[in-house]
């Protein structure tokens, strides 16, 4: 048995073992890839997208063929060893598939590729691979990340997962930028002219060695709150110390003592946030909400906060279970 944990991006989640991070992201929620990465090779590869237009009419097989094909060429390209194996038997417990259009198959060249290709219900199709070095055997590993594959496109909120930072988001926000460096984690969503941003921040010990949580946040994120009148009082979140943050709009007269874009000014914005400090993990957490009309009800920093954050989290999976498989899974 091993820990694994839930990798979840772009509205997919499935589990994998916790030794797995993320290498690269690209693309958005229509089309994307990611991969995931252990300490010697690439360990996971996830492509998907929504088929429009004459792609619609192509059938998941099809799209397989092309996808071998690709392959096909670029080994012969270099002279390399190629082989495939369609349809592969290697799955133990293909009920979580049922009434599912897909195909399970396997390709080796200077590694072996555990092969999932899947159409998902809501319209976009998914190939998940899993790859293993030539010695080893690892159909179970790659059975029990497969079951786990979850489609959250018609939920109210989607979890997103990365580097242990952990949360829910609701589901209409659209991820519009994310920095995902080691020290600092920094995920920005939009809906219309609403912005949520989460933050992770590590070596929450260093940065707060001289300075209380309340008096480091104005200083640290001072670039980002120069167009705000922020008031800041001690609220403890989900009994960890911390702040809440209220934030309004500087006078247009106190802007203009700046230098601004003459004709197009920062717009005024709104601020609500919560920081907290979790000393059992050494991590600094922040979520804060930008919006344009002062009494906004919906307050969107206690859904993701009160409702939903979740940080610690790790589960036990044989490989071969099905890992992390959600009850309403479709």
């Amino acid at each position: 048995m091993s820990d694994w944990v839930d990798f979840a991006w772009q509205g997919l989640r499935m589990s994998v073992p916790d030794d797995w991070n993320l290498g690269r992201v690209d693309g958005d929620f229509e089309k994307g890839y990611a991969r995931l990465d252990d300490a010697e090779i690439v360990r996971a590869e996830i492509e998907w997208r929504r088929l429009k237009g004459r792609g619609e009419a192509l059938r998941l097989t099809e799209l397989v063929d092309r996808y071998l094909a690709n392959l096909q060429k670029k080994a012969q390209k270099v002279d390399a060893p190629f082989e495939v194996q369609r349809r592969a038997r290697f799955l133990k417990n293909k009920k979580f598939l049922e009434g599912r259009e897909y195909e399970v198959f396997i390709w080796e060249a200077d590694f072996r590729a555990y092969n999932l290709a899947l159409a998902l219900k809501s319209g976009r199709v998914v190939l998940l691979r899993v790859l293993a070095k030539l010695d080893e055997f690892l159909p179970e590993q790659a059975e029990a990340v497969f079951s786990s594959l979850v489609d959250q496109e018609a939920e109210d909120a989607h979890l997103w997962s990365v580097y242990g930072l952990r949360f829910f988001a609701p589901s209409d926000l659209k991820l519009q930028s994310h920095s995902l460096k080691s020290g600092h984690i920094e995920l920005e969503f939009s809906l219309g002219k609403q912005v949520l941003k989460v933050h992770r921040l590590s070596m929450a010990r260093i940065m707060l060695k001289d300075a209380h949580i309340q008096d480091w946040y104005p200083v640290f994120f001072k670039k980002n709150l120069r167009d705000f009148v922020v008031d800041i009082a001690p609220e403890a979140v989900q009994e960890h110390e911390g702040i809440r943050v209220e934030g309004g709009p500087r006078s247009r007269w106190r802007q203009l003592l700046r230098p601004l874009p003459f004709m197009n000014p920062r717009p005024r914005l709104y601020l609500r946030g919560r920081v907290w400090r979790d000393t059992s993990i050494d991590k600094i957490f922040i979520v804060e909400h930008l919006y344009r009309k002062k009494d906004a009800a919906d307050d969107l920093v206690a859904k993701v906060v009160d409702g939903h954050f979740i940080e610690k989290q790790g589960t036990q999976a044989e490989p071969g279970r099905h890992a992390g498989v959600a009850a309403n899974a479709q």
